[in-house]
């Protein structure tokens, strides 16, 4: 298998794969996306409240109710990445981050995954720290309720859903 760049661009680049079978005979070409990893988290207020978030997608030209997350940068532990996330998008913070998830987000395009945590008493301590071409509205779901959100279809992101359907699953809230 050979590699070879084929374009970069702000947050991924683009490689060019020349395929071979197992006896060397070419087998086309295939194009991978290479990108940071991602995280996110699931915080719980000392009230069982889930932080979320509102976010405009620009892919979906939409708003997207979400757990805060992002990009995990370089050298950056994905837990201390997690808690940053937090922090910037909505204020709260939380001492810890325990793991929950770690997921390849399309293992037939892409390179990276996507580590999901959860940070118990988060509390508010700040106001958030937006990137410039972030919009994002802070809203808090009883814990309780989690189920009825999964089941609503107001959650359409895949990494979201699959977090929280496994918190659901691992951590039953009531």
């Amino acid at each position: 298998m050979r590699e070879q760049p084929a374009g970069s661009f702000s947050v991924f680049d683009v490689h060019r794969i020349e395929l071979e079978d197992g006896r060397g005979r070419d087998r086309g070409h295939a194009f991978t996306i290479r990108g940071s990893d991602w995280c996110n988290v699931i915080a719980l207020t000392p009230d069982r409240e889930i932080v979320l978030v509102w976010q405009y997608r620009f892919g979906s030209e939409a708003l997207s109710l979400e757990i805060p997350g992002g990009v995990i940068d370089p050298g950056e532990a994905p837990a201390a990445a997690a808690l940053r996330e937090l922090l910037e998008e909505t204020g709260y913070q939380a001492e810890h981050a325990e793991p929950l998830l770690v997921v390849e987000p399309n293992p037939a395009l892409q390179n990276n995954r996507c580590y999901t945590f959860v940070a118990r008493n988060a509390r508010r301590t700040a106001a958030a720290r937006l990137d410039p071409m972030e919009e994002i509205e802070t809203a808090l779901l009883p814990a309780g309720r989690l189920a009825d959100l999964l089941d609503s279809g107001q959650v359409t992101h895949a990494l979201v859903q699959g977090a929280l359907e496994a918190f659901w699953r691992r951590h039953r809230p009531e």
